[in-house]
């Protein structure tokens, strides 16, 4: 029978050898974490953008779109100029509930790019589908806008339950 023997030198080296090829692959890894789109996590460009003319009743006095980035717009437009809408009664408390909830649909989920054959998080194409609106500038500023109007009292405002409602649209938005 043959006998091997190996200095400490190459023993060193072969470990060394083994551990570079074992970091190489886990951060080749930690890069390919791109996005998957599989059928139960990718939501469709139309159902992100909503109905442009699908405007809904929302109380007597005031119609909105109530699907997608278009009724994000709506609904913050609303938020936004709250005292020229008498017809809100809970100081948006409702509008805001809706909107998070809105928000929550596209956490977690991915968008398939045809143009590009890419998958990217849906999150992101939603904020940039905002930014693209005629009537939207950046949905983080403009939710911020909305959370700095202040209380007064000749003037209808957001309640606090709306600002915490809104607040947590701002969180789901950072987390994307």
């Amino acid at each position: 029978m043959k006998r091997v023997t190996i200095n400490e030198n190459e023993l060193r080296k072969i470990i060394r050898k083994q551990l570079m090829e074992e970091m190489s692959i886990d951060s080749a890894e930690k890069k390919e974490s791109k996005p998957r789109c599989m059928t139960d996590n990718t939501i469709a460009l139309s159902e992100m953008i909503g109905d442009a003319a699908g405007y809904d009743s929302y109380t007597p006095g005031i119609t909105k779109r109530i699907k997608g980035v278009n009724s994000m717009v709506d609904t913050l437009g609303i938020l936004n100029n709250l005292r020229l809408f008498k017809d809100v009664n809970d100081g948006g408390a409702h509008l805001s509930y809706e909107m998070m909830n809105h928000l929550n649909k596209f956490r977690n989920k991915n968008y398939y790019d045809e143009t590009s054959g890419d998958c990217h998080k849906a999150m992101d194409k939603v904020i940039e589908l905002y930014k693209e609106n005629e009537h939207g500038t950046e949905l983080v500023k403009d939710i911020e806008r909305v959370l700095a109007l202040q209380t007064k009292d000749d003037e209808y405002t957001p309640s606090p339950r709306a600002k915490e409602y809104l607040k947590r649209c701002l969180v789901l938005l950072k987390e994307k």
